[in-house]
């Protein structure tokens, strides 16, 4: 397949991507949307609705991704780019499609696999990337650091999510205990991910959502002790997107 004709492919994928999410988003999809989804089987890690607004963020630069390499096609960065990462795209964006289904009919435990096709197939091309890096070429690091690093918060809420589903009792270790358990786990995993991709702007999403665990937990009692681990490796998840940062020389990906 040509370089030009994996671009469009690429470009056409995300627009049917964008229109399953959409029809998923307005429960078109077995007549209940994801939030009614994910509120059903709510836990302790799951982010304030507000916080999923990232998601119009990362498809906005995913529509300016994908038509910033139709058009530059023929550029040397972006076409190692069509050819290197096409594959795994294809992958994320057809198990984003199978997941948005999945998980709106409730098949909770199944989208689990799914949603872990995508996350992988994402930190795949970070790993592309990071080795394709050049100079001021930001946008692809950006665009693909912010989509992996929401996926992969994303991932161990769905995980959380089927755990509920079945009425698993956690062994009969308190749900408190395991929420910060699985946040300081989602942290270490974090700092060992980020060591592998260098892709500085990889922690920021989930950073971001540790913000919407703490507003969740604020509005609720009794759990000030999560809100203040929920902070902390906010905090924490800055602090190592900043010094990402610095080690690639003031660049979201290392410099070549």
């Amino acid at each position: 397949m040509k370089t030009k004709t994996k671009a469009w492919v690429n470009l056409v994928l995300l627009l049917m991507t964008l229109a399953v999410n959409f029809l998923g988003a307005t429960g078109k999809i077995n007549g209940t949307s994801q939030a009614e989804v994910s509120d059903t089987y709510h836990t302790l890690i799951t982010p304030a609705g507000f916080t999923f607004s990232i998601w119009s963020v990362i498809y906005t630069l995913l529509v300016i991704s994908m038509i910033t390499l139709l058009v530059k096609a023929k550029d040397s960065y972006y076409h190692q780019v069509i050819e290197r990462i096409s594959p795994l795209l294809w992958l994320s964006y057809l198990s984003n499609m199978i997941w948005i289904v999945l998980f709106s009919y409730r098949l909770v435990g199944l989208s689990t696999v799914f949603i872990f096709a995508y996350l992988f197939s994402l930190s795949g091309i970070l790993i592309l990337l990071k080795e394709l890096s050049q100079k001021r070429q930001w946008l692809l690091g950006l665009t693909f650091g912010l989509n992996t690093g929401w996926l992969f918060i994303a991932s161990v809420v769905n995980v959380a999510a089927y755990l509920v589903q079945i009425e698993w009792n956690g062994w009969g270790v308190a749900d408190s205990h395991w929420a910060i358990v699985i946040m300081f786990v989602s942290l270490l995993l974090a700092f060992l991910v980020l060591s592998r991709v260098k892709n500085a702007a990889f922690p920021l999403p989930i950073a971001w959502a540790f913000f919407g665990i703490f507003m969740e937990l604020k509005a609720t009692e009794g759990n000030e002790l999560l809100g203040i681990v929920a902070i902390v490796c906010m905090v924490l998840l800055v602090l190592l997107s900043v010094t990402s940062f610095r080690r690639n020389q003031n660049s979201i990906l290392p410099v070549a």
